[in-house]
Parts: C-alpha cells; structure tokens; sequence
C-alpha cells in the first residue's frame, strides 16, 4: 500500500504555471498599489463629471416636471460611482478608465469575465469598506503578495497589471 499523496491531474497542453489548479491570472503580475491609487483619483474625476452633469440636467427637467426630478439628485449622487464601474469592469477592457490609463485590468480569480454585478459591487464594497475600515482595506494589501485589498478578496477578483 502506497502512502504517497496523489498529485491532481493537470492537462498535458497547459504548462505547469497554468494548470487547472492554477489561478486565471497567474501569468500577469499584479497591480502596484500606487498605481491603484492614482487610477482611483483619476476615476473620481471621471465620477465627478457624470454627476454634475446628471445633476445639472436633473435640475434643468425639474423646472419641466415642475420639481418632481430633484428628487433623483441625491440617489443620482450615490448612484453614478456603481453604475460606472459596473459598466466599465463589465466592458471588454475590465477596466475603469483610470486603470486603462495606467495599464491595469481586473481579472477573476477562477477566470472568465466581470460581469455588471461583479463590477458594481466592486465600487460599493470598496465604499463600504472604505468608510467602516480604512486603515484595514489598506493594510491587507500591502502584507498580501498578490496586493488584493479586502473587497478584491471578498468578490475574489484580481486587478493586475498588463
């Protein structure tokens, strides 16, 4: 009788650093967390934009609709950071702006594509986190070798850079 541990299969046309066990974006190297930092600032640029403009056309309609449309300003205001980063990630590039701008993509852990979901509670995690725990989100990405921070480990995305 054989004591020995089996070793789980791996398909023979994959390389040993891609095998089945391996994760999707075990190829790339992941994303420098300053570079993280400056894409973020560059997205809340482009946040900021898309709500005053939502927020300006609101308040032009609400004279037509005789105010009725001001009263979607401020679910508009907690609305656009989700939105936007459900449809960017959900995009084909799986980036926000600011992380093509720096050359950084987001990656499923078992591979595949982010969906809208994924991508949007992707932003409102990181404002949930962000606001409960700043320190914490922070301090898990710099002691991780794979620099997630704590919403990227609880949705088991990746940003990687590449």
């Amino acid at each position: 009788m054989d004591a020995s541990v089996p070793e789980f299969p791996r398909r023979l046309d994959m390389p040993p650093s891609q095998s089945v066990w391996a994760p999707a974006w075990a190829g790339q190297a992941p994303a420098p967390l300053t570079l993280r930092v400056f894409a973020y600032f560059v997205d809340l640029v482009v946040i900021a934009t898309m709500a005053f403009v939502l927020t300006a056309s609101l308040f032009v309609l609400g004279f037509l609709s005789l105010g009725i449309s001001w009263l979607l300003i401020v679910p508009a205001w907690m609305a656009t950071p989700s939105l936007y980063s459900g449809l960017m990630l959900s995009s084909r590039a799986q980036a926000t702006i600011g992380m093509r701008l720096f050359g950084l993509h987001m990656r499923p852990v078992e591979g595949g594509h982010i969906d809208f979901l994924i991508g949007a509670a992707h932003a409102l995690l990181f404002y949930v986190f962000g606001t409960t725990m700043t320190p914490f989100i922070l301090l898990v990405g710099l002691i991780r070798r794979d620099r997630a921070l704590l919403h990227d480990i609880v949705l088991r995305v990746r940003l990687v850079s590449g």
